[in-house]
């Protein structure tokens, strides 16, 4: 993004020729730079659906087989053996960037962007100021940290890379997260593909990538006619926000479904069993606390992992017992043990709900005015969309709660009236509701 106009133009134009001269085929789009320096992907003719928009072969795939075939591939594996790709793929693209016009891929590396602003590792102290309360405050900490101990790692066991500084370590790591493509079918594993990184996320999307079973090319294939002169966008995947923003600098329109918080919960002040419970969940004391990330999604095994948690948590002696014959033989989830337990369950989860709320600096509506009104610059903006997004995630949770304790206390008659309609008042907590709830009442006599 520190590139000039006529710079980048040189650059694009290289790789274009480059992408060409290898076999890489895209005659019907074409790439612009955007008044911020970003690029995007257009039409330059009519698309219909089912066109391949862009096909690549892969000998211009940057992949972690030829990362680990690389020489300083080899020499990582010799020396750390390690499980982590990453480190492959980021010191084989700075090898390259360092080889320059002696590297078969500079015309790709030289297209990459010199810098990342937009991504939180990067926002100036204002804009970290809006992360507060935010769980990007603690992603992008890890994330810096994480960082900070491959670097550390890859000198002490690498005399050769003192070469690369530690802040190109880091633009070559945010490379790859802002671009890397896990490929499967006829191709496997992370690769970087040239010209795909430039096409823009949205959902739903114009065209959607896809590998050939012979493993020689990776296609961009459109899944909608899209009209000269319109932008082409593709998906980046099913991401929570916070990942979107901490990756790629940016948080999506409509990706609520994908949303996902922190809630972190522990066991009951004064529990019998405390310290059976603390050394089965490997809790680090009694009083310690267990990090779940839920969403809205109940297919999420994830989701639900928190109750099933504070089942045992808030089980009696007597449930304890039964609910620990379960996991033992090989039970995943816990299903609800008793009206009480549950009510227990519901109890904490709203606590945690609310101890993450009131760790906001503003409420959701002085962020919906901010977002209105700001002024707010493109950072900030982003950091109060994700917050913002967090908040309706935590009172969705809460309305779950709140719900769940009504319908424990209702007649088991008026709740499965209410499960007969179609109009039921659920929302996405409906299986909770029916699954559950339900089956809790129908036990009850």
């Amino acid at each position: 993004m520190r590139t000039s106009a006529e710079s980048s133009e040189q650059k694009l134009s290289s790789l274009l020729r480059w992408m060409e001269q290898g076999g890489a085929l895209f005659p019907k789009m074409h790439i612009v730079r955007q008044a911020d320096g970003e690029r995007s992907v257009l039409a330059r003719t009519d698309i219909a659906e089912g066109e391949v928009v862009l096909q690549i072969p892969t000998t211009h795939l940057f992949t972690l087989e030829r990362a680990k075939a690389s020489d300083i591939g080899r020499r990582i594996q010799s020396q750390l053996q390690p499980d982590n790709d990453f480190l492959y793929l980021a010191s084989w693209l700075l090898e390259e960037k360092h080889r320059g016009a002696d590297s078969f891929w500079k015309p790709f590396v030289d297209s990459l962007p010199e810098a990342y602003p937009h991504v939180p590792l990067f926002y100036s102290e204002q804009e970290r100021a809006r992360m507060k309360g935010s769980q990007l405050e603690r992603l992008v900490e890890v994330q810096r940290q994480s960082f900070e101990q491959e670097y550390a790692q890859l000198r002490e066991k690498l005399p050769e890379y003192e070469r690369f500084g530690f802040e190109e370590y880091v633009w070559a790591r945010i490379s790859l997260y802002s671009r890397l493509f896990s490929l499967k079918g006829g191709l496997q594993g992370p690769s970087l593909v040239p010209l795909s990184d430039m096409f823009n996320h949205r959902q739903p999307p114009d065209v959607l990538w896809s590998t050939s079973e012979d493993g020689q090319t990776f296609r961009m294939i459109a899944q909608r006619a899209v009209p000269a002169g319109t932008e082409i966008h593709t998906h980046y995947g099913a991401k929570s926000s916070d990942v979107f923003l901490l990756h790629s600098g940016f948080v999506p329109d409509g990706n609520e479904e994908n949303d996902e918080v922190y809630l972190s919960v522990g066991l009951p002040p004064g529990d019998p069993l405390a310290s059976v419970k603390q050394q089965m969940f490997g809790l680090a004391s009694a009083t310690a606390k267990h990090p779940f990330k839920v969403s809205r999604q109940g297919k999420y095994l994830a989701s639900w992992s928190v109750f099933s948690f504070l089942r045992m948590a808030h089980a009696s002696p007597d449930e304890f017992l039964a609910l620990s014959n379960r996991l033992l033989s090989g039970t995943k989830t816990i299903a609800p043990v008793s009206v009480a337990c549950e009510e227990r369950v519901l109890g904490t989860l709203a606590a945690a709900c609310e101890e993450r709320l009131k760790a906001f600096p503003t409420t959701l509506e002085e962020d919906e005015r901010l977002l209105r009104e700001g002024p707010l610059s493109p950072n900030e903006r982003s950091c109060v969309l994700l917050r913002r997004q967090e908040k309706r995630l935590l009172g969705d949770y809460l309305e779950l709660t709140r719900a769940g304790r009504a319908l424990l206390r209702q007649p088991r008659a008026e709740v499965e009236e209410l499960a007969a309609r179609t109009d039921t008042p659920w929302g996405w907590f409906d299986g909770y509701v029916r699954n559950d709830l339900l089956g809790l009442l129908r036990q009850k006599k």
